[in-house]
């Protein structure tokens, strides 16, 4: 193969690196749910070495399913489930739409997320989309 005339590094825009760090999460998630497929390790093969390279551009993919839900967090709900076995003011993050994607310790993609708390939290609000 004929490298002359090739950048040793190539510009990535964010919205570019922000689809490869929610395709590679994908991903290692499609790769669990077939963990008992004959394709599973060369799914996780190719999930690991994708979020190696995210990795080492600085870009980290950040999912808060199962995490105790606080409003400071960066993503979006989209949508909140009353659950009658949780009590008091527990929250729950119950599933990642998208996850959230951070440069640097930055974040640069809010995810999405549902969540799931006791019923008549009033401190739990879908923020406003864009839509």
């Amino acid at each position: 193969m004929k490298t002359e005339g090739v950048p040793k590094e190539l510009a990535i825009s964010t919205a570019e690196a922000c689809t490869l760090a929610v395709e590679c999460w994908r991903l290692t998630r499609t790769a669990e749910l077939l963990k008992h497929s004959n394709d599973a390790p060369g799914l996780r093969q190719a999930a690991r070495r994708l979020a190696e390279v995210l990795d080492r551009i600085g870009i980290q993919v950040v999912d808060f399913i199962g995490r105790k839900y606080d409003p400071g967090l960066a993503p979006e709900v989209v949508d909140i489930l009353e659950d009658q076995t949780l009590l008091g003011d527990l929250a729950v993050i119950d599933e990642t739409i998208t996850p959230t994607v951070m440069w640097r310790g930055q974040v640069v993609q809010p995810g999405q997320i549902v969540v799931r708390c006791a019923p008549k939290i009033p401190s739990i609000a879908k923020k406003p989309s864009d839509d």
